[in-house]
């Protein structure tokens, strides 16, 4: 008689075939030598991957010439409510569009393959960090309702699964419906967050937490976040994003 792990198996198999796993890179059907990975070979190389020196306060990628360790926006900006970031990826046309299926697309699946793979880059620093719980940066339940899905939360699910880290999706809520920080600039983007965030109902005590979001601009919205958190007791603040936008 077969058991339910082989059922699933098999049901997973069926399900596959006829809906076949995605590149999130390419949105090309997975080759079966690719299903494991979740991302094409070809792909896989192309993805814009931070792989040389990085700021040392928002992880943001350096180029030969920088001689103190700290991007520019940051040597503008030094004074953050975050400790210390991280990205995975340069924020291209090809993560551009990888993003935007991601969370317009109804791609919510995505969501575990770059979560794990945000996860295996990272999992020796957060280890290092002393991080005891994984927060995404939460959506207004507005926009949640019309999304389906939070995809900040997907990736910090991915992430905690890939480091054996709990994952906190309602520690933080946003109350305030805030205009999409991509129409805004400078002061705007700190006047639309104001009071955009609250700490919920936690019965967990936090002292070093990772904030995941899908893209790093400019930081005020980690920020905004991580000024909650400190406020509410955290005393560590890290992030990792998928992508991050090139120092200006």
């Amino acid at each position: 008689m077969i058991g339910i792990k082989e059922l699933k198996k098999v049901l997973d198999e069926i399900i596959d075939l006829v809906f076949p796993p995605r590149c999130p890179v390419c949105d090309r059907p997975l080759l079966i030598s690719d299903k494991d990975r979740g991302i094409c070979r070809k792909c896989i190389e192309i993805l814009p991957i931070i792989k040389g020196d990085r700021c040392i306060k928002c992880g943001r990628a350096l180029d030969d010439k920088n001689e103190d360790n700290m991007c520019a926006e940051c040597k503008k900006n030094p004074v953050r409510n975050f400790d210390r970031g991280m990205a995975l990826c340069e924020y291209d046309d090809t993560v551009r569009h990888m993003i935007y299926r991601f969370k317009y697309g109804k791609r919510r699946e995505y969501g575990d393959v770059l979560g794990a793979l945000m996860g295996k880059r990272f999992a020796a620093s957060i280890k290092r960090a002393g991080i005891q719980g994984v927060i995404p940066v939460p959506l207004h339940e507005k926009r949640y309702d019309q999304r389906g899905y939070n995809q900040a939360e997907l990736l910090a699910e991915g992430i905690g699964r890939e480091t054996d880290i709990p994952c906190y999706p309602h520690y933080v809520r946003r109350c305030r419906n805030t205009l999409p920080m991509k129409t805004l600039s400078g002061e705007k983007r700190q006047n639309n967050l104001k009071k955009a965030f609250i700490i919920g109902q936690n019965d967990v005590k936090l002292d070093k937490v990772l904030l995941v979001d899908d893209i790093y601009t400019t930081g005020s919205t980690l920020d905004a976040v991580a000024k909650e958190l400190k406020r509410n007791g955290v005393k560590k603040v890290y992030f990792l994003t998928l992508s991050i936008g090139s120092s200006r």
